[in-house]
């Protein structure tokens, strides 16, 4: 009797063991990494050329110029990444479908995609700067009308706080949420920006990124 008990006790103690590396490895370790390297693309924002504020007009509208300007940053950082993205384009897909039309994003999408995509983020973030300065684009602006894109096409983009992330991931709350913006979106937006669905949306899960 004495010797079941003794074996029920480690076989339990095991089973904790067991699940608690599960939790470091695939729920601790890449969020301290994804915080870290949000860290790193923030410290990357500084190398933006274009530092001024913008003034989004009052009336939401995207001109065309922006369209395309947004649009050949995309492209610019798909290319550079080449065979890495497109390893990873049909899960990037994938995502956005799921997240159409949330409101909130759960991070756990987030650690999922950045598991598979390791240090192909924080490299697109790099390859972004260098595309933002080439088509003269301030942070402002291109987050403006990254949003204005998006909500075209009836999604959101989260406001990153890494500080708060963290913060929910010292709270032991490995399942952070993150409120999406989308703003009302003009039907000439939509008209606009709805040639480059395809493409925008296999791009869509990297701004949550910040990208």
């Amino acid at each position: 009797m004495a010797r079941w008990l003794m074996l029920g006790c480690f076989g339990f103690l095991l089973f904790l063991g067991l699940a608690g590396w599960a939790a470091y490895a695939f729920l601790i370790r890449p969020a301290q990494t994804l915080v870290n390297d949000f860290r790193q693309i923030i410290a990357l924002d500084s190398k933006v050329a274009r530092q001024t504020a913008y003034t989004p007009p009052a009336n939401g509208l995207l001109t065309p110029d922006q369209v395309q300007r947004f649009v050949r940053v995309q492209r610019s950082v798909k290319q550079q990444l080449g065979e890495r993205y497109q390893r990873v384009e049909a899960r990037l897909r994938q995502l956005a479908n799921q997240q159409g039309g949330q409101l909130t994003l759960d991070y756990r999408t987030a650690l999922d995609l950045f598991r598979e995509g390791g240090s192909l983020v924080l490299e697109a973030k790099g390859m972004q700067v260098q595309a933002l300065n080439h088509q003269d684009f301030s942070l402002e602006e291109y987050a403006w009308v990254r949003s204005q894109m998006y909500a075209a096409l009836g999604y959101g983009v989260p406001n990153l706080n890494p500080q708060e992330i963290l913060r929910q991931i010292g709270a032991r709350d490995f399942n952070p949420r993150v409120e999406l913006t989308k703003p009302e979106a003009p039907a000439a937006n939509v008209r606009l920006v709805e040639p480059y669905r395809d493409e925008l949306l296999s791009y869509y899960p990297l701004t949550w990124f910040g990208l």
